[in-house]
């Protein structure tokens, strides 16, 4: 008999380290053998490709813990987990370019874009107020037509052009998370109202024009969910998310009539305030 438990405690034990590899997996932006933009079309299928790997990593870990089989049993990973989508805005900072060998843009803006994402997280049951938290979310922003100041001139002039485009951004992320319980009950013990934060490293795609960006982030956020539901939350959350040297190439700058392509280098200060749902296990 001892031997049959071991057996099945090392099954579940590869189930959930399965289930838990697929979701991060699926969450890293695969290579681009050609650096263009991607379409929406393609940026669609690709969220729900993910979106549906998460799901169903999510929805079979659940079903394999409340299987009637299994009632009463000890869960292989003993605490609460959740799946949620979200969506809202985003905001990017204006940025200073610094386009190589050239000259530099000061004061680059993006129109504000909307997000939308999806997440899978787990809080342990013996220190509930801490988890973590896997992510992943789309933006499109778009880079508008506008005058700019440079330095050191060029041909005489102070002033150039960024030509308008579209940026597709995917961002996907790790974060170690923290929550405080209020209003307990009996239907939901830890606390109806629970506002949290979490931090952790990120990585995020910029496709623009003519290239793709790839680079690491730091990823923050802090929000507030409340259990309408033994199993169902609210949520309204904050992302900040900051990226370095960010480097794009065949950038576009026109200056006294003649066109520029170089590649430009920026920081990247992003800011989304969302809304969502989330399904409690």
């Amino acid at each position: 008999m001892n031997f049959v438990g071991a057996r099945i405690r090392k099954s579940r034990s590869c189930l959930g380290l399965i289930i838990i590899l697929a979701v991060i997996f699926s969450l890293t932006p695969g290579p681009r053998d050609q650096a263009h933009a991607v379409s929406p079309a393609t940026s669609t299928a690709i969220a729900a490709g993910v979106g549906s790997t998460i799901g169903a990593a999510a929805i079979a870990y659940g079903l394999y813990e409340n299987w009637p089989g299994r009632q009463g049993e000890p869960r292989y990973f003993d605490g609460e987990f959740y799946v949620g989508g979200f969506g809202g805005g985003s905001i990017i900072q204006p940025m200073n370019w610094n386009f190589r060998s050239l000259t530099r843009a000061k004061n680059v803006g993006i129109d504000p874009g909307v997000v939308g994402g999806i997440k899978f997280g787990y809080f342990t049951r013996a220190y509930p107020w801490f988890g973590l938290e896997v992510e992943t979310n789309y933006t499109r922003q778009t880079l508008f037509d506008q005058g700019v100041t440079i330095n050191p001139s060029l041909r005489r002039n102070d002033r150039g052009n960024i030509i308008t485009g579209s940026w597709f951004i995917w961002n996907s992320s790790f974060k170690f998370m923290g929550r405080y319980g209020f209003l307990p009950d009996q239907e939901v013990p830890f606390g109806r109202l629970q506002p949290y934060v979490g931090i952790g490293p990120g990585f995020e795609v910029i496709y623009g024009k003519d290239d793709a960006a790839k680079n690491f982030s730091l990823e923050v956020e802090a929000g507030l969910r409340y259990m309408l539901l033994k199993n169902v939350s609210a949520f309204l959350e904050y992302k900040f998310s900051q990226q370095w040297q960010v480097e794009l190439e065949a950038q576009e700058l026109l200056v006294g009539g003649a066109e520029f392509r170089r590649t430009a280098t920026f920081d990247v200060t992003n800011h989304k305030i969302v809304l969502g749902v989330a399904y409690h296990f």
